[in-house]
This record gives structure tokens, C-alpha cells and sequence, in this order.
């Protein structure tokens, strides 16, 4: 993919919350090559953590089925906290049939797997400039 198709990215701070190793990586690869600065999470556990310690975030990209609590726990932890409630919030899953009411949780937008990084790129630049 040339360099010029990516979204511009540059300047935001994006957490990258994905129990997965490798992909956790490819996001967080895709968003770096973007301009964006990635924090990882392997669960909602340490992800609520740097939300917490770093309000440099300005969007949180989630899987979200994971251990120790999935992706739509995550997620209403998010939208309770009034420092957190307005953070862009996407979720990604390969099991879209368990997650079929995932805009009731909260979640700004969802992508199924595989996903196509580009329009992930540009969902995470309009949910940003929108706030």
C-alpha cells in the first residue's frame, strides 16, 4: 500500500486493546505507520489503567472477545467514568453473532475480522475530529 493512502494519523495517541499477540501488533503496526502513538493493552484490566494514567488517548481500538472480561465490559467501564464517557471507543471482533448488540454497549463503531486497516484508519480520524 503506498504511503500516501494511509489516514493521517499524526499526533494521536491510540490504545490498542487486543488479547491476541500478533494482532496486536499488525493494529498497532497500521496506526504507527499512520502517525499515531499506540499504548497496548492485552486486557480491559490494563487498558482501564492507562486510560486512567494517560489522558493523552484520544481513542481506544478494542477486541472484544478476551479473557478476563470481554470488549463490551470494557467498554461500559468506559462510558461510566466521567473523565472516560466521551473517548472514542472501536470495537473489533471475529465473533460478530455473540456481539449483535454492540452499539447498546457503548461502543462508537465496530469492525468485524478481518478488518480492512484503512477504514479503521479513517474511523479513528472522524471520531476524533467530531469530539
Amino acid at each position: 500500500m503506498p504511503m500516501s493512502t494511509l489516514p493521517d494519523l499524526a499526533g494521536l495517541t491510540v490504545l490498542v486493546v487486543e488479547d491476541d499477540y500478533d494482532s496486536r501488533e499488525a493494529l498497532t503496526t497500521f496506526l504507527e505507520a499512520c502517525g499515531a502513538h499506540v499504548v497496548e493493552a492485552s486486557n480491559g484490566q490494563g487498558a482501564l489503567a492507562y486510560i486512567d494514567a494517560n489522558p493523552a488517548i484520544k481513542a481506544v481500538v478494542t477486541d472484544l472477545a478476551m479473557p478476563h472480561g470481554d470488549g463490551v465490559m470494557f467498554v461500559k467501564k468506559v462510558r461510566a467514568h466521567p473523565r472516560r464517557r466521551s473517548l472514542p471507543v472501536i470495537a473489533i471482533t471475529a465473533f460478530y453473532e455473540r456481539f449483535a448488540d454492540w452499539p447498546q454497549a457503548g461502543f462508537d463503531a465496530f469492525f468485524k475480522k478481518p478488518i480492512k486497516f484503512e477504514e479503521l484508519g479513517e474511523k479513528i480520524r472522524s471520531l476524533v475530529t467530531r469530539g
